[in-house]
């Protein structure tokens, strides 16, 4: 299994990471899920995450 985690400073940069980030993954790579988050830094200051998890494509490990 394998898991990358992507933040970013606003939604469409953090979609535009998301798909260079699933683009690069093996052919084998099977995206099982995924999980968005905002952290607040400050009263004006966000940060987004995404994790995407991903079934190598050796690997019978379930979740």
């Amino acid at each position: 299994m394998k898991i990358k985690i992507v933040h970013a400073d606003n939604f469409d940069e953090l979609f535009s990471r998301v798909r260079e980030v699933d683009k690069s993954q093996d052919i084998d790579d099977e995206l099982i899920g995924t999980s968005i988050d905002f952290i607040k830094v400050s009263d004006s200051k966000m940060i987004y995450c995404e994790a995407l998890v991903y079934r190598a494509g050796d690997d019978d490990e379930e979740l």
